[in-house]
């Protein structure tokens, strides 16, 4: 794949297009075009991390500095296709009072998000939710006095729901980036090592 900064084209396929058993090119994906020809391109598809050729009639170019929360369409961070900006949850508010829009997708989030805690189980662990007193993190060893010079949050199983104990809310949000995901977060610790 060509790596140029200027000049780059960006496509997204018109329609779903089986490349074989396992393998289609979604309606929405989004490509970069290394060669095209008047019938056809070669487009290397981001979530397929594959180049392959396809018919002229089944992609389009659009620009890419043209997508986002303040355009009418927008590219998931996770799925890379490019959507309505309306299939991206509001998230909070910026500059002027902007709406900013979550990076992923609604059908995405739902994957990442995945199973939440029963009332239950959040009700029983809110009885022993730490206030006002020395607390370590059990993940990084911050010590803090929970809830007023650091932020303790429940962390818990996305794939199941449990309830895994309190935590920082930067371990928190450092587990939820790496998605719960050992494999991931050995992968971490290899790269740093």
């Amino acid at each position: 794949m060509k790596n140029k900064r200027s000049g780059t084209s960006f496509a997204f396929a018109k329609k779903r297009i089986k490349i074989s058993d396992k393998t289609s090119i979604e309606k929405g994906d989004v490509g970069i075009i290394n060669s095209k020809t008047d019938n056809e391109a070669q487009i290397f598809f981001i979530r397929l991390w594959q180049e392959l050729e396809i018919s002229k009639s089944d992609f389009q170019i659009f620009n890419v500095k043209k997508t986002g929360d303040s355009f009418s369409r927008k590219i998931c961070n996770v799925c890379h296709r490019l959507l309505d900006t309306d299939k991206f949850a509001k998230n909070q508010n910026g500059k002027n009072n902007r709406s900013v829009r979550r990076p992923s997708c609604e059908d995405c989030r739902k994957t990442l998000e995945g199973i939440n805690m029963s009332a239950k189980t959040k009700a029983e662990w809110a009885k022993k939710k730490p206030y006002n007193v020395p607390f370590e993190c059990p993940i990084c060893g911050k010590r803090t006095i929970a809830g007023v010079t650091c932020k303790v949050v429940l962390d818990h199983n996305h794939r199941n729901g449990e309830a895994r104990g309190w935590v920082c809310d930067s371990c928190n949000t450092g587990i939820g980036r790496f998605k719960d995901d050992v494999e991931l977060i050995n992968k971490a610790i290899k790269f740093i090592s």
